[in-house]
């Protein structure tokens, strides 16, 4: 259910920031230069698995369409006997389509959920999802519509509900296994020294009855009573209170076992095994003692069952973390493109509208980037760890990024933005500024949620201590505010409601920072947030209405004569690739296969360095590497190129014999320390 949840959220946000893409690609067809932008505007839908469409809403007609309808759709050549507009009709045409259409109001965002769509030209039936985002331009209204298969979504989302329920259907098995395996059970509490004996059934007598008491008292009656003499001294050394508290202290807490005979019936053997819990600085033991006389086969099969159990729930985890891996590598890869593009059209000559609609371009896929880094980081899924990741980052770029994105989301609202934002504010800060966006994120949403007409007010403040900097950000809104119960949650820390505040708190401690908050009912709510970093760069930020954010970029060194071979399935890739090496005046040779890449390396082509991309059809980058390492004289560092970017994947990577590792979307200062690494010597 957690990944059903997040799956549905991240795919909303993506939505959101292709609505963003295609209204901003379309308005820079719109200025001068359009050829050379039709161009880039082609390249970066090309390789895309989603049909856009432009349509006249008043005269329903079509003003423009991807040319990739038939590639989406997966048809062949022969069979293309309709037009790409007659197999979008068709899919618009089915019922259930025109079912949700009928009750739309045209006005709001609609969004099919997923349908199964067969048309005879398919071998199979496939699975399609469409969005609908209207716009108004002047006194025109027009709607941007996205077709999308879903066939791999919908199969890897059946998957997980299958694995689901077969463990929850092994869960109930290992219970039962549990409560039919047992026939006694003794609870002791190792810092008082009490003991609770019970029996599990009521025919097993072989202990004696229900009692109470002091554990090695009432234990050693028990053992002298019921157990074999020389069994004896086995089961009083084993569970004694010095032997607990011994494992206790060196927390050695694996269960312990040991088997003996009854004295009034020495064929009769017994098993008791402790296991040892602890909560709140408390320890107690649990002994439970079953009879294993005479089920050497039952507790075969039930050992049995109980791999089968743990094999099963392996198999859902390989496939969920299966599942985040394609998804991690599906949405990064044409993010590679649109940023590793965006980044260079930018180091062009570009008019002020162009140059401010592709910066708009970059920092939206940036922050669909550092989006899709927290939802598809799977230890933090399943564990809740969170670990800092302190780089520098640009103040004011973030401060810019959090007024676009919550003048977004007000929409058609009636809020008014305010903004009062010092001046003195150093440029760069030492921390991780991911954490800090999705603080501010969080807590502006809420503003906006929570306030239906009204103004919401962003400060940004600071104080210089020394070398650091103790910001305070500060979001103010007259929406309808919360009670004193409520305020004292969120400052707790078993924050249980959905208000987006609960991660709010765990970052926040987790970068050391304070969070107040003050609230009155049907007034408004004040929420600050104060961090204290390293200062990197002290100049001031200035007016942030025309601060002009700028990349530091590592500056290229010239590494002529050398040759880097650069292996990718996915063209558009490759020109991204191109573009971030040519700077360093490098020789370059692309292949699209891992077999052509052993092909160039066999035919004795030399060269520096490989940029090996890992998922790649027929053969992967790992298997292409584990066949060029065949030969004993092969010595060329190779570095896995790769969107798959979940956590503990760069050290598998390395494991299985990468020199190094460069993730996609490629930064270009990453890269650049790779190759001073391996060409600069």
């Amino acid at each position: 259910m957690l990944l059903d949840g997040l799956n549905r959220n991240m795919f909303f946000l993506i939505a959101i920031i292709l609505f963003v893409f295609v209204i901003l690609i379309y308005r820079i067809l719109k200025h001068k230069g359009g050829h050379y932008r039709n161009k880039l505007f082609d390249s970066l839908v090309k390789n895309s698995e989603t049909i856009y469409l432009l349509c006249d809403h008043n005269k329903r007609d079509i003003i423009y369409i991807t040319k990739n309808v038939y590639d989406v759709l997966g048809l062949h050549e022969i069979e293309k006997e309709k037009t790409e507009l007659e197999i979008i009709e068709e899919i618009f045409h089915t019922p259930i389509v025109q079912n949700e259409l009928r009750s739309w109001d045209g006005i709001k965002e609609y969004v099919t959920q997923m349908f199964s769509y067969h048309n005879p030209l398919y071998q199979h039936t496939r699975w399609i999802k469409i969005k609908i985002y209207p716009f108004l331009e002047g006194d025109s209204q027009y709607d941007v519509i996205l077709v999308s298969d879903v066939t791999t979504e919908h199969d890897q989302q059946h998957l997980l509900v299958s694995q689901t329920k077969d463990i929850k259907a092994r869960e109930q098995q290992l219970n039962q296994i549990t409560s039919i395996s047992y026939d006694m059970e003794m609870s002791v509490d190792v810092l008082t020294g009490e003991m609770n004996f019970h029996k599990l059934k009521e025919d097993a007598t072989y202990l004696g009855n229900d009692t109470t008491g002091e554990f090695e008292h009432t234990f050693q009656e028990m053992v002298d009573r019921y157990i074999l003499e020389e069994d004896q001294a086995s089961i009083l050394d084993i569970f004694s209170m010095d032997h607990f508290k011994e494992l206790v202290e060196k927390e050695t807490l694996d269960p312990i076992s040991v088997r003996y005979r009854l004295k009034e019936n020495p064929d009769t053997y017994l098993e008791s095994t402790a296991f040892f819990t602890v909560s709140k600085g408390e320890t107690k033991v649990t002994i439970l003692t079953k009879n294993v006389t005479e089920n050497a086969e039952y507790m075969r099969r039930q050992n049995a069952l109980l791999q089968d159990a743990l094999k099963q729930a392996e198999k859902a985890n390989d496939a969920k973390s299966e599942f985040l891996s394609i998804m991690s590598h599906e949405i990064r890869t044409p993010l590679n493109a649109i940023i590793g593009l965006s980044e260079s059209a930018l180091e062009e000559e570009l008019s002020t509208p162009v140059r401010e609609d592709l910066d708009n371009i970059n920092s939206a896929s940036n922050n669909l980037l550092e989006i899709i880094d927290g939802i598809l980081d799977i230890s933090k899924v399943e564990k809740g760890i969170l670990v800092l990741d302190e780089k520098e980052y640009n103040v004011a770029k973030i401060l810019k990024d959090l007024i676009a994105l919550t003048k977004e989301r007000i929409g058609k609202k009636e809020i008014h933005l305010q903004t009062e934002i010092e001046e003195s504010i150093p440029t760069s800060l030492l921390g991780d500024g991911g954490k800090f966006r999705q603080i501010m994120t969080n807590i502006l949403d809420n503003a906006v949620r929570y306030t239906d007409a009204g103004q919401i007010t962003l400060k940004a403040k600071g104080e210089v201590l020394k070398s650091n900097y103790k910001l305070t950000l500060e979001v103010t809104d007259t929406g309808m505010g919360m009670s004193q119960e409520k305020m004292s949650e969120i400052l707790s820390d078993n924050i249980t409601s959905n208000t987006g505040l609960s991660i709010v708190k765990k970052l926040i401690d987790l970068l050391k920072g304070e969070l107040t908050v003050e609230s009155v009912v049907g007034k408004g709510t004040t929420i600050s947030v104060t961090v204290t970093q390293k200062i990197i760069d002290e100049t001031p930020i200035g007016d942030l209405g025309i601060h002009k954010v700028r990349k530091r970029k590592a500056t290229p060194f010239d590494a002529s004569g050398k040759r880097i071979l650069v292996v990718d399935d996915n063209k558009l890739n490759l020109k991204v690739a191109t573009r971030l090496l040519e700077p360093y005046q490098v020789t370059i040779d692309k292949v699209e296969s891992g077999q052509e890449c052993i092909d160039l390396i066999q035919e004795g082509n030399p060269y520096d360095l490989i940029l090996l991309d890992q998922m790649m059809p027929e053969m992967d980058g790992t298997e292409t590497l584990k066949q060029l390492k065949a030969d004993k004289k092969f010595n060329i560092p190779v570095i896995a190129l790769t969107a798959d970017a979940i956590v503990g994947k760069k050290e598998a990577y390395l494991a299985s014999g990468f020199d190094d590792y460069l993730s996609k979307p490629i930064d270009s200062n990453e890269l650049h320390n790779i190759l001073k690494k391996y060409l600069q010597k």
